[in-house]
């Protein structure tokens, strides 16, 4: 398996997949593409991620490029039925099926509702976008390591990501990122400790970030993992589009 570098000549085995972290790959901003073969590539892998990575498979089912991704903490995502063929084969009971909630990417936002769900913020709780030492400080805890991880350093962060974090006497209880950035916007990743959970602050914090998305230009994409988090993009004005299927690997 190859990683490609001139990014076009693999373009079209990922048409009409309209994932962000794809384009984030495509575009050449963040991730990386692997092919089957450099010259006259049949099978390909976009791979993003540092912690929590997905794998977009796309093309002809390759059993190599599923073993790029062997022991890494990965959600694949395959195009088609031979890919999931392939995964659940070449897995077995370690691959787990679950199903994702894809929102359009048209959303006009209602800005007077979004700076609502910010105002309902409790009073004791703080807002602030994420400076130099609260990146640091997200990556020392394993909940709230996906807000920042999939950038290189603060430079790169502070380059190309956008976010705000809840502080709860001093402390990060909760955060709305950018999990990857395309040309045009990002993919939001939005994380909340256990035991501040369910008291309104996710819907606060990604209502800022989609505030702040829009002052900038950027299109704030979301992707829901469950059927929890697509009820959340709804309520801050997200329309569902369509279910896929992905898989999470147990490697244990």
């Amino acid at each position: 398996m190859k990683k490609i570098s001139n990014l076009s000549e693999v373009g079209f085995l990922f048409k009409n997949w309209e994932e962000t972290i794809i384009w984030s790959c495509l575009q050449g901003v963040m991730g990386e593409i692997w092919v089957d073969n450099l010259e006259q590539p049949q099978s390909a892998l976009a791979l993003l991620g540092r912690f929590g990575a997905f794998g977009f498979l796309a093309g002809q089912p390759n059993i190599e490029l599923l073993e790029t991704c062997c022991g890494k903490d990965i959600i694949f995502v395959p195009q088609h039925q031979g890919w999931s063929d392939l995964i659940e084969t070449t897995y077995g009971l370690k691959a787990h099926a679950f199903t994702r909630y894809a929102t359009k990417k048209d959303t006009r936002f209602e800005r007077k509702k979004l700076e609502q769900f910010v105002a309902s913020l409790p009073a004791d709780v703080e807002i602030k976008c994420i400076d130099e030492a609260l990146y640091k400080t997200c990556l020392t805890e394993e909940w709230s390591q996906d807000l920042v991880a999939n950038y290189d350093d603060y430079q790169h962060y502070a380059q190309l990501g956008i976010g705000v974090v809840a502080l709860y006497q001093g402390q990060i209880v909760a955060g709305a990122s950018s999990y990857s950035t395309y040309k045009k916007g990002i993919e939001i990743e939005i994380d909340t400790r256990l035991d501040f959970r369910r008291k309104g602050l996710a819907k606060a914090l990604a209502a800022k970030l989609i505030l702040t998305c829009l002052d900038r230009g950027l299109y704030p994409s979301w992707d829901a993992h469950n059927k929890a988090s697509l009820a959340l993009a709804q309520q801050l004005g997200y329309t569902f589009s369509h279910e896929y299927q992905a898989y999470e690997i147990d490697w244990k």
